[in-house]
């Protein structure tokens, strides 16, 4: 990602608290101007386009999930220490960011904006394929098998991490996923592992 601009970090901001609001939001070029007390023409001097403000809101999103997710494949920990603490690094990320929860589960994109549908897909392979790497350490290190094959087991975790972020998605950021995070994703852990 290159370097952002004060101007353009704030345009992303804004962007992003707009997307976390309650209820669904219509994110127009001239109500994020307004958002950012500046003119259209103004915004598009930061951005060529509405698209290349959402595609650096991935580039953040990537950016800080892989950066989390690296300290943790990093550390000494067990792997399925390490396969919990990624989906609930996942899910918190997403609870401390509404805005971008949105963009994760693609509700904030427009006709315009479907082309960044594959990054989005492509994100979360990557933190599918983790999950799956550390399942696959587990089974080295224990001599265990998983009780479902280790690309199922690390779908079947990944579904539970995006199912919570959904849910807080549809109840307008109220119901929020790390009340049951933790508890969820023991539960399906150690059922897969035992």
């Amino acid at each position: 990602m290159t370097q952002l601009r004060p101007r353009q970090l704030e345009i992303m901001q804004n962007l992003a608290k707009m997307l976390g609001s309650k209820g669904p939001v219509k994110v127009t070029t001239a109500l994020l101007a307004s958002e950012c007390s500046i003119t259209e023409a103004a915004l598009y001097r930061h951005f060529p386009s509405k698209r290349k403000i959402y595609s650096g809101l991935v580039d953040f999103c990537e950016q800080n999930l892989f950066e989390l997710t690296g300290n943790i494949n990093s550390s000494d920990e067990k792997s399925l220490i390490k396969t919990k603490k990624i989906l609930v690094v996942l899910v918190t990320f997403c609870e401390k960011n509404p805005g971008l929860a949105r963009l994760l589960t693609r509700e904030a994109f427009s006709v315009d904006e479907t082309s960044l549908d594959e990054r989005i897909k492509l994100l979360m392979s990557k933190i599918e394929l983790q999950i799956k790497q550390n399942l696959q350490k587990f089974e080295q290190e224990s001599k265990k098998k998983l009780a479902l094959s280790t690309a199922s087991s690390a779908n079947l975790l990944l579904a539970c991490a995006e199912g919570l972020i959904q849910q807080y998605v549809r109840s307008g950021f109220e119901d929020l996923p790390t009340k049951r995070a933790n508890e969820q994703i023991d539960f399906l852990i150690h059922s897969l592992s035992s």
